[in-house]
């Protein structure tokens, strides 16, 4: 069930909180043994939140698991849990310091994707994907500063959603970089939209934070919508079968793709100071600025572009998933994700397709602030995919 449906069986009584905790914890337990997703499982922390939940919230009763290592005051983490939503423990990440971040560790083992167990989830959000496109939980929470809620999106073919920056709180407050936002990755888009909302506005902890964001009501999808398609925004070319998956659904789905320059300067420089600058390390004045001129000139380009079109799109990732044992690669699979953390505009990975049996995802960009437009664009644009392989209650023989 999507978190909605679990929440309206919560309320009517049809089902307990309770029910659903369980029902979730003996997902996990059965699949973590084969997908290595969870860092650590808080069964009875879960019952015991279960037990006393407000059965009227608009999450009520909806299990999630945590990113590792998210401060448990993060005000994301505190409003799903103000609105009924049930914490069943934390997804892995990636491990510190690794040249790639697109994998998933628990410290024995990597996470693994549900589609193919040689493949990597994405990262560095890698078990919160892999667990909710197992139908483990409906919805996962993580941070997104180069990709890491939209990457293993589209790896695992589910939702990602990186809003306008500051459209969530974080507990420390903006970055000094301006990287990192706040998200969720979910099953269904309506649950993300729903989840971002509840987390939306400003906090005690970070008063700068946008306003908060309703959920967009009906006529905020009404098109036509006119994009912008890129296959590539850097130096690494796409995948042709990623870029054709892409190209084949914008074609079904019937947005008007229009052609239209974009010219941007490489962020493979700026992104690395602008993250020293998030977490505490320090830069070079000199460095500091070419970043806020890369940034700056990137905005003005994406403005012109956002003057001639509602959106733009490109593939979330060059390639499809990568293996789950490329961890120590430098992966560029994510080159279309973290030009957008630069200069914080919203950015959502939808499912476009399959690509050899593997998820491939679009991501949807809109201007600085218009999160409605870049989701409504994602709606027209996703399509459905069937189950992964390993799904629970299903388990893979042989």
């Amino acid at each position: 069930m999507t978190a909605r449906a679990v929440a309206e069986q919560v309320r009517s009584g049809a089902v307990s909180a309770l029910e659903i905790v369980e029902s979730a914890l003996q997902a996990a337990r059965d699949l973590d043994p084969v997908l290595h997703f969870l860092d650590e499982l808080d069964a009875d922390g879960a019952r015991r939140a279960a037990e006393r939940v407000n059965p009227s919230g608009p999450l009520a009763g909806v299990p999630f698991l945590i990113k590792a290592r998210t401060p448990p005051e993060s005000p994301i983490l505190t409003r799903l849990i103000a609105a009924g939503a049930i914490p069943i423990g934390w997804a892995t990440r990636a491990r510190p310091g690794a040249i790639s971040l697109t994998f998933g560790w628990n410290g024995r083992e990597y996470t693994r994707n549900p589609w193919d167990l040689e493949r990597s989830p994405g990262g560095s959000t890698a078990g919160g994907a892999a667990a909710v496109a197992a139908g483990v939980v409906p919805l996962a929470t993580g941070g997104d500063s180069g990709g890491s809620l939209r990457i293993p999106a589209a790896f695992c073919g589910i939702v990602g959603f990186k809003g306008t920056c500051g459209r969530v709180p974080r507990p420390g407050g903006r970055a000094l970089g301006g990287l990192t936002t706040a998200g969720v990755i979910g099953a269904d888009l309506d649950d993300v939209i729903l989840a971002t909302s509840i987390a939306s506005g400003p906090h005690r902890l970070d008063p700068t934070a946008l306003p908060h964001w309703p959920v967009p009501t009906e006529p905020a999808w009404i098109g036509p919508w006119r994009v912008a398609y890129f296959s590539t925004l850097g130096r690494w070319a796409a995948d042709p079968g990623v870029d054709r998956v892409v190209r084949e659904r914008l074609a079904e789905c019937g947005v008007d793709v229009v052609d239209v320059p974009l010219e941007l300067g490489p962020t493979d420089e700026a992104w690395p100071v602008l993250s020293g600058l998030d977490n505490g390390r320090g830069a070079e004045a000199a460095a500091a600025n070419r970043a806020r001129e890369v940034r700056d000139l990137n905005n003005t380009a994406l403005a012109d572009l956002f003057a001639e079109v509602d959106a733009l799109v490109t593939p979330t990732t060059l390639t499809v998933a990568h293996g789950y044992d490329q961890h120590e690669q430098s992966i560029v699979t994510g080159d279309t994700c973290w030009v957008f953390n630069v200069t914080g505009h919203p950015a959502v990975s939808v499912p476009a397709g399959l690509m050899d049996g593997l998820p491939v995802g679009a991501q949807i960009v809109a201007p600085h602030g218009a999160d409605e437009v870049a989701l409504a664009v994602a709606r027209q644009v996703l399509t459905d995919l069937p189950p992964p392989p390993v799904r629970w209650p299903s388990l893979p023989l042989g």
